[in-house]
């Protein structure tokens, strides 16, 4: 069953919609402005149903937000070191909306962007064609984010075509309290990434080209580990980001198996959720910036480490770093990816 409500207008007057799922064991609701996770409820261990991840009330504040809350993001997730990208011996100048990068997408990402919605079996739809030269990006692209609930599970699944060499790089935005959001921080709950390696950024958050290995630093998540265990550590990568804000390299990936990249829980709401995907890396980030994000639903002020996210992607800045797995889509080829949010009780 699904209900559709009004979500307000765009700055442009344009109508936006919520649409809500539930099966009975759970409920999401996502919006056509972002394509995105607006709410998601789950049970805890006392079966009551949480909202687990962060969100607002209104289409305003996706469109005039800069925290990507529960977005699509696109064309290319993460960061661009200058905004150049590389394709067939040609170098092309994408929008710089991070100083002198680009970060998930340009000024007007997918996460702007008011997409079509189709109701399909157990879900919903989304489709945006994004034009030749938006925000910098050659060719005509095509995308499709299809939303399944299924049980206490949520598919995210991926496609895309274009009309030329281009670059395609999605991922979901949803940012996770497993309290319960407004349920205080998350450093006591506990994340879990399938990941031997991780790659280590500059001061700007930018992906140097060096994959390390997590054994003895802070960065090792092989077995579960709360997060406030080493968030506040002096280790140089953290105090980058004042927190987690890197990229883990999925252990096992194959390019087209879909398999568990990261595991989290939390003891107080005996919520877990398996992230699966079969993309090569998952970025964790704890938050460490989300002040000024301003109100979200139920009028509760959206806080730093008030919630964390494990977004499943290419390695961030990859054409400036030629031994990460490059985000090309071929013309005429299809992109087809998948990122599956599946919740339990401890």
């Amino acid at each position: 069953m699904v209900k559709i409500e009004s979500f307000g207008k765009t700055k442009s007057g344009k109508k936006v919609f919520l649409y809500t799922l539930n099966n009975g064991k759970a409920e999401v609701s996502l919006t056509n402005i972002g394509a995105a996770v607006v709410s998601l409820k789950v049970p805890d261990k006392n079966s009551c149903l949480k909202d687990v991840v962060l969100g607002c009330d209104c289409a305003l504040r996706y469109e005039n937000g800069d925290k990507y809350l529960g977005a699509t993001v696109g064309r290319c997730s993460n960061r661009i070191k200058n905004g150049i990208i590389f394709l067939n011996g040609k170098s092309f100048q994408l929008s710089q909306n991070e100083g002198d990068n680009q970060l998930h997408g340009g000024f007007e990402g997918f996460n702007k962007k008011l997409w079509d919605a189709e109701i399909i079996e157990n879900g919903i739809k989304f489709t945006y064609i994004s034009p030749d030269g938006e925000e910098g990006y050659p060719s005509m692209l095509k995308t499709e984010v299809s939303y399944i609930l299924t049980g206490t599970t949520l598919e995210i699944h991926y496609k895309a075509i274009s009309d030329g060499d281009t670059v395609c790089a999605l991922t979901n935005h949803s940012y996770f309290n497993l309290d319960g959001v407004g349920n205080g921080d998350i450093l006591s709950q506990y994340v879990q990434i399938f990941a031997e390696q991780f790659t280590t950024n500059d001061e700007h958050s930018l992906p140097t080209g060096e994959i390390l290995s997590v054994k003895d630093t802070p960065m090792d998540f092989l077995t579960p580990k709360q997060l406030g265990a080493d968030i506040n550590s002096d280790y140089e990568q953290i105090k980058f980001a004042k927190g987690f804000d890197n990229n883990w390299v999925i252990k096992n990936y194959d390019g087209k198996s879909i398999i568990t990249a990261a595991k989290a829980f939390s003891k107080h709401s005996g919520i877990t959720l398996e992230v699966l995907t079969n993309l090569p890396g998952i970025q964790l980030y704890s938050g460490n910036f989300l002040d000024g994000a301003g109100i979200g639903k139920k009028g509760a002020e959206i806080k730093n480490r008030s919630a964390f996210c494990l977004e499943c992607q290419y390695f961030p800045n990859a054409f400036a770093n030629e031994n990460f797995p490059q985000p090309v889509l071929k013309a005429g080829e299809v992109y087809d990816k998948t990122i599956i949010y599946k919740f339990g009780i401890i």
